[in-house]
């Protein structure tokens, strides 16, 4: 019963490589590391009495923290790029915006339900019959006035393939506080360049358990 109220421990996603993620997705913390360093050694050379050899050095690490900072903002990667996506895709099902799941959902997308899941969300095969179920399901007394992501990870499996773990609150007339779910999306980058969906698989939802 515990399940049904809060989640079970979900297998997070593999971490990205370090020098990727600092030095395009986070930046701060080695910005901060290289004013902090630039800052002492201003100091410790001025009480050695080569204060202008200190601000050099201070100086020359200031640069560099503002290249990185820099470069991180004009710098994009796929796993950004893949949770933009996830975020645009949990929105559009969220509102019901029919063209932007098309675009979002490759044509053989695949909802994969399994578990407890599985008994009140059969599995569905195909964009068209996925986007018409969340139609019929969110038109209904299943409506959601609000939604919010908690949680987000992103991974890159391979050449032109990854895959996004997320957690939704979502309120509506239908529920007396915020209801929260677990989702794995596989993604599959096209000739386009494009990311789109090609399997939806829900790990957890509040309330109706779990896949495994």
């Amino acid at each position: 019963m515990n399940d049904l109220i809060q989640a079970p421990s979900i297998q997070p996603l593999p971490s990205p490589p370090l020098l990727e993620r600092f030095l395009f997705e986070q930046p701060l913390m080695p910005v901060m590391v290289l004013a902090v360093i630039a800052i002492v050694a201003a100091v410790a050379f001025a009480r050695l009495g080569q204060r202008r050899r200190g601000l050099l050095v201070a100086g020359v690490l200031a640069a560099i923290a503002g290249g990185v900072y820099v470069t991180a903002s004009l710098v994009t990667t796929q796993r950004e790029r893949l949770l933009e996506q996830t975020e645009a895709l949990i929105g559009a099902a969220a509102t019901l915006d029919i063209a932007t799941l098309q675009g979002l959902l490759s044509e053989d997308a695949r909802l994969a339900t399994s578990g407890d899941i599985a008994r009140v969300l059969p599995s569905i095969d195909g964009r068209a019959d996925i986007i018409d179920q969340a139609e019929r399901s969110l038109r209904g007394q299943a409506r959601i006035s609000d939604w919010q992501i908690r949680d987000r990870q992103a991974t890159i499996d391979g050449p032109n393939v990854g895959r996004t773990l997320v957690r939704v609150g979502v309120d509506g007339d239908a529920f007396s506080r915020t209801h929260f779910s677990w989702w794995r999306l596989d993604w599959e980058m096209g000739p386009d360049g494009q990311w789109r969906c090609y399997v939806v698989d829900p790990r957890w939802i509040q309330l109706v358990g779990s896949a495994d």
